[in-house]
């Protein structure tokens, strides 16, 4: 199977000032600051970036940056895939990912492998950064992925149909994935890939947004306690519930209430 993205060149540098301060690429850029600061403006946004933060700079699209404080830098080059059968939408500008841990993880990695050049290890290379990609563009677009009604209904995929549909019908149990696996007679790695050419999304991804869905639905219309909403919704450990509520909704599910009543 083709990957949406393929691996053009990484490299580490240093630099107290950027060569290109202004311009664009025609190429996608991805960096990782590890040391220093500088300050970026794209797409009329402007914000400073620091030690630890990802920033991705799309094809053709102007900006500018100055360094603020010397910078030391993972750069990784990439572009859009025209032989595969979808396309994933990058976002630009600074990246703020779910989990900060693996995406360093998989930067420290790139760094480990920049000078082999070997097909095996390009592969995995176009492995890791469409793992990182996907990552970002799931973080940045879950509002759509959590309400977007019509993305699913807009879906002639029968596949994801039915799994979409025995997934709503049972969003108050403890789905299992192999089971909506079952259901559409499939298995998990074809399933993961209809969903993400037609929904942007994993199939886990999705459950845990319907569930979601209905959590905030259940808190700001019912006085249930939190942990006969987390039972309805499919949770038994009410602890395990408010850890996966606030880190898709950014507040704990009292606090979400308290913004409601």
């Amino acid at each position: 199977m083709q990957r949406p993205f393929e691996f053009v060149e990484c490299k580490v540098q240093e630099r107290d000032e950027f060569v290109l301060t202004e311009g664009t690429y025609p190429v996608y850029l991805l960096i990782w600051l590890k040391e220093g600061s500088f300050r970026l403006s794209i797409e009329g946004k402007t914000e400073t970036v620091t030690a630890g933060d990802c920033v991705i700079f799309p094809e053709n699209l102007n900006f500018f940056r100055s360094v603020i404080t010397p910078i030391s830098f993972v750069m990784l080059k990439f572009k859009m895939n025209p032989r595969c059968p979808f396309t994933v939408p990058v976002p630009c500008g600074k990246i703020t990912f779910p989990d900060p841990q693996r995406f360093a993880d998989s930067m420290r990695q790139y760094e480990s492998l920049m000078d082999a050049d070997d097909t095996r290890t390009i592969y995995y290379k176009e492995h890791l950064l469409e793992d990182i990609l996907w990552q970002a563009f799931m973080y940045q677009n879950r509002g759509r992925v959590m309400n977007g009604e019509e993305q699913w209904e807009r879906t002639r995929d029968p596949m994801v149909l039915t799994a979409v549909c025995y997934i709503r019908d049972h969003i108050g149990e403890k789905l299992s994935i192999p089971q909506i696996c079952h259901e559409a007679k499939t298995n998990i790695s074809t399933l993961n890939f209809k969903f993400k050419k037609e929904l942007d999304c994993t199939v886990g991804e999705f459950v845990t947004a319907e569930k979601m869905k209905k959590a905030r639905k259940l808190l700001a219309n019912t006085t249930y306690p939190i942990g006969e909403t987390a039972i309805r919704c499919g949770y038994e450990n009410i602890y395990y519930f408010s850890k996966v509520f606030k880190k898709e909704n950014g507040s704990s599910p009292s606090e979400y209430r308290r913004q409601y009543r």
